[in-house]
């Protein structure tokens, strides 16, 4: 079987674990520290802060709290996102407001995003559909004439950029996904990056019960501390950190590989008339993560889409989907905010008619080939 995912994971950090059990730090380590540094590195953060965290969802939610996102508030967002980047908004209580994607790329559409914002407004939350970035230079210019806060979704574009600045360092915060199926992952794990000094002492309080002081080595009377405000388990462990440390390593051949595997499929399947090939950028001077590659099936429905899907697992192939339904149409938000879909059409294009396929480091030229092959007999 041809997976969607399989992480790659360096054997070498099984020597990392050893310590790590050895030595029986499990949180406030080391390890921990050592990858929040070197992402900050990765980064090339100079004004900026970094905290690893439990995953893109506590990053989300972690900024959300550090903002005072609270009932009657409203969160700008695309709705061909991630349920995750919803409920985070949900969580504090506050109301996502959906937009439709853009049909060439899967990104918000930014023409749409003056028209939602009123008084309740509060925050624009970018998503980057699959590793492309959206315009962060239009979304903060329409932030700051209307005083809103912007957090960058970069669950699955770590180390895409725009020029020469890495997506999720345009906003006021950017979240980061080390989950199995990410360009690096941690297991599971995020992180955050924050431009305010408030919300990120904040952050990295509420992220361990909102404590004075979190790590317990550095606390004077073993045991003894204080809480400032609230907060929550959202901690990334040793063992997640050890395992950061060595993914990140191999972040920027990771990527260089998707990016070939993404060209070299692209030229096997460009010229087949059934479907067309979701862009990896909008333009020169954006990057991708290429974090897979996306089909976008002409005049069909989700049955037959559906359908393709089975056949190709048939073969040995696992695809994916990006995402199922737009999150405003998921029976939770339909439910509540009595969504439809005409408000949606470009998402549910995206999302009931597209299939994506994978290209990272454990893809082969040869499982292209015969992808490629098996896309043209059973989509043609």
């Amino acid at each position: 079987m041809i997976k969607f995912a399989r992480p790659s994971v360096d054997k070498k950090v099984i020597f990392k674990i050893k310590k790590i059990i050895d030595k029986g730090v499990f949180v406030h380590g080391d390890f921990t520290e050592k990858f929040e540094k070197q992402l900050t590195k990765y980064f090339n953060l100079k004004n900026n802060f970094l905290l690893s965290t439990a995953s893109c969802t506590a990053s989300l939610h972690l900024y959300y709290m550090s903002i005072g996102l609270k009932k009657n508030d409203e969160v700008i967002m695309s709705a061909q996102t991630h349920v995750a980047t919803a409920h985070a908004v949900e969580a504090c209580g506050a109301k996502p407001i959906f937009i439709d994607c853009e049909l060439k790329t899967g990104n918000i559409d930014i023409g749409k995003i003056n028209k939602k914002i009123n008084k309740k407004t509060k925050c624009i939350c970018v998503t980057h559909f699959l590793g492309k970035p959206a315009d962060m230079l239009k979304i903060n210019k329409i932030a700051k004439k209307n005083n809103l806060k912007v957090i960058e979704d970069t669950a699955l574009s770590i180390g895409s950029k725009i020029g020469n600045k890495f997506s999720g360092t345009f906003g006021d915060a950017g979240a980061f996904s080390f989950h199995p199926v990410k360009i690096i992952t941690t297991g599971e794990g995020g992180a955050i990056i924050l431009k305010n000094r408030k919300e990120f002492e904040l952050v990295k309080s509420m992220k361990s019960f909102g404590y004075d002081i979190a790590s317990p080595n550095k606390r004077k009377i073993p045991g003894n501390y204080n809480v400032n405000n609230f907060g929550l388990n959202y901690r990334m462990s040793e063992i997640e950190s050890a395992i950061g440390i060595h993914e990140l390593q191999k972040i920027k051949h990771k990527i260089k590989v998707r990016k070939k595997n993404y060209n070299y499929f692209k030229s096997k399947i460009k010229n087949l008339e059934n479907f067309r090939i979701l862009e990896s950028h909008s333009n020169k001077n954006y990057s991708s993560s290429y974090y897979c590659l996306t089909i976008i099936l002409n005049n069909k429905n989700k049955v037959f889409r559906n359908k393709a899907i089975l056949e190709l697992k048939k073969k040995g192939i696992q695809p994916s989907i990006y995402y199922p339904h737009p999150v405003p149409l998921l029976n939770f938000y339909k439910k509540k905010y009595n969504y439809k879909s005409i408000s949606f059409k470009n998402s549910c294009r995206i999302a009931y008619n597209s299939i994506s396929f994978p290209i990272a480091t454990h893809i082969s030229q040869k499982n292209i080939n015969f992808m490629s092959k098996q896309i043209k007999k059973i989509i043609g």
